[in-house]
């Protein structure tokens, strides 16, 4: 073809749809927004999509930045590989589903999870049929004795409980589990890589929103999961069905975002510290639920998991413990923002 005889239309249509040859390699990965990839010819676009090689196909498949983010997670983490959803719900949900549901099994989770996280247990894992219990998982033989009452394929729990930040023993958790035949995963969205990486004590995955710390500004949703490669392509292969892979935008802002995760935790813990101990101090607090507290009952817990650091969350009881008392505390409140 003499592309010489092309009309305007078809140029503009064919212009610029691959970066020019260079020897230098990008420092910041790029943000990849195409949704399909071409190849060089039919047998080798044939090949990656039978899976005989590596490659891209489509956006709910995967996507370079997608895939440059779980990279940098699976370093974060310790782990083999990591992938990335949509939201931090969508995460817990393939999580569970691959490790518990798909295979009819029996799940022991945290009593005090996140309020979605239980919601999620009690609704729509109980609807696919399978058997799910909670316990305190602070308390080892209340643990112990669960998992031994039945089969477990998965024993859930958070690192940092949201949210009353009640600490996990992780590594005590990751015996039981192993001992019991059972995966653990841990959510440790409140701890972050920075504080502690649950792999490295024992658990099967760890599980991260990506809302939170790890973008860091507030302005992405997603979530991820890491474990073994194997878990990853279970993992893949579920969001490939349901369309729930992280897109490139958002992967893209939370690369951005993740750089500076260290600097902006270390700081927030100690923020954080500064004002529990202002809290606890104050009259017209009753009880102030921080782990950096010498009075917090995992505090000897979170001091050797967390290597002196104890998380950027604060939550507080007031005496007057009335509706109308909290609507006047948050009201009142003129540097912290009260937020949904």
């Amino acid at each position: 073809m003499d592309r010489r005889e092309l009309g305007a239309g078809t140029r503009v249509v064919r212009a610029a749809r691959s970066l020019p040859p260079g020897q230098g390699e990008p420092v910041v990965p790029p943000l990849v927004q195409s949704v399909a990839f071409d190849y060089g010819s039919a047998a080798e676009q044939d090949a990656v999509f039978g899976g005989e090689r590596p490659g891209y196909v489509y956006g709910r498949y995967g996507t370079p930045t997608a895939a440059a983010l779980e990279r940098a997670l699976a370093e974060l983490d310790g782990v083999e590989a990591v992938t990335c959803f949509v939201t931090g719900m969508a995460a817990i949900a393939a999580a569970v589903d691959a490790c518990a549901i798909s295979r009819g099994g029996r799940v022991v989770a945290q009593e005090d999870c996140y309020g979605q996280t239980r919601a999620l247990f009690e609704r729509w894992v109980q609807e696919r049929s399978a058997d799910i219990v909670f316990v305190d998982t602070t308390d080892r033989g209340a643990v112990e004795a669960c998992l031994r009452t039945k089969p477990t394929a998965l024993l859930y729990a958070e690192a940092i409980a949201n949210p009353l930040l009640r600490v996990n023993d992780v590594a005590g958790l990751a015996r039981l589990a192993r001992e019991n035949g059972a995966s653990l995963a841990v959510d440790a969205t409140f701890a972050t890589p920075v504080l502690f990486r649950p792999a490295g004590l024992g658990a099967t995955m760890v599980i991260h929103s990506l809302t939170k710390y790890i973008n860091g500004h507030g302005d992405v949703m997603g979530g991820s999961v890491g474990g073994s490669a194997e878990l990853a392509r279970a993992m893949r292969d579920r969001t490939i069905l349901d369309g729930g892979y992280l897109p490139p935008h958002e992967a893209w802002l939370a690369i951005r975002g993740m750089r500076t995760l260290a600097l902006r935790v270390w700081r927030q813990c100690e923020s954080a510290l500064v004002v529990a101990r202002h809290l606890a101090k104050h009259p017209k607090v009753a009880r102030v639920h921080y782990p950096g507290l010498p009075d917090h009952p995992q505090h000897e817990v979170a001091k050797r998991q967390f290597g002196g650091l104890y998380g950027a969350v604060v939550s507080l009881a007031l005496r007057d413990d009335t509706k109308p008392a909290a609507f006047r505390f948050l009201d009142a409140l003129e540097l912290a923002v009260s937020a949904t």
